[in-house]
C-alpha cells in the first residue's frame, strides 16, 4: 500500500517485468493505445538486465513519455507515465503493487520467465507466445483462465486494457 501511494495510488498499475531488448518497443506500442482508453495508467518496465535501463529511458523519451528511473530517487508524480526499476530484489514488492503484469521474455524468442511469481500474488498474468522455458506452468495458468497469450502489440494493449477497465474480471482471474 505503500508502494502504491509513492506510484500514485488513484491510478491502474500495469508491470510488464523481466522484459528483453526488443520487447519494451512492443510494450510501449501497447501503451501507447492502453493510454487512449487509461490516460492515467502508470507503466513500470522492468528490464530483466537493470543495466539496460538507460536504453529503455530512451525509447520512452523518444515518445516523449515522462519516466523515472527507481535510482534516481525521484518522487513519481501523476506525470510520470513509465516507471523503470533499475534495482535487483525488488520484483515481488512491485508486483504486489500492480494491478496487472505481463511477464517477459515471451514477446522474443528467450522463452519467457516464471509466471508464478505474479499469479501468486493474484495478479492476471499476460505473456507473449514464447514461452517455452515455463511449458507446463504456463499451459496450466491458461487452461484455468488465470492468465493470457497475446502475439503482438494489439493484442496485448487489448487485453491489458480490458483487465485495468474491469477490476471484477482482475480478482476473478487472480483468484483462479
Amino acid at each position: 500500500q505503500a508502494l502504491r501511494r509513492y506510484l500514485s495510488v488513484n491510478r491502474p498499475v500495469w508491470i510488464a517485468a523481466s522484459t528483453h531488448e526488443g520487447e519494451e518497443k512492443i510494450i510501449l506500442d501497447a501503451f501507447d493505445k492502453i493510454l487512449q482508453q487509461q490516460s492515467q495508467c502508470l507503466l513500470l518496465i522492468v528490464p530483466r538486465n537493470p543495466g539496460r535501463a538507460a536504453g529503455v529511458g530512451e525509447l520512452c523519451a523518444k515518445r516523449n513519455l515522462k519516466y523515472i528511473c527507481k535510482s534516481d530517487n525521484r518522487e513519481c508524480d501523476e506525470n510520470v507515465k513509465v516507471f523503470i526499476l533499475d534495482t535487483l530484489g525488488e520484483l515481488p514488492m512491485y508486483y504486489a503493487a500492480a494491478d496487472v503484469a505481463f511477464v517477459g521474455g515471451s514477446l522474443t524468442e528467450i522463452g519467457g520467465h516464471n509466471m508464478l511469481e505474479p499469479a501468486c500474488l493474484g495478479l492476471p498474468v499476460v505473456m507473449g507466445p514464447h514461452i517455452f522455458n515455463f511449458q507446463e506452468i504456463s499451459q496450466l495458468l491458461l487452461d484455468e483462465g488465470a492468465a493470457w497469450k497475446v502475439n503482438n502489440a494489439d493484442e496485448l494493449s487489448i487485453r491489458v486494457s480490458c483487465l485495468l477497465a474491469d477490476a471484477n474480471l482482475r480478482h476473478s482471474t487472480g483468484e483462479r
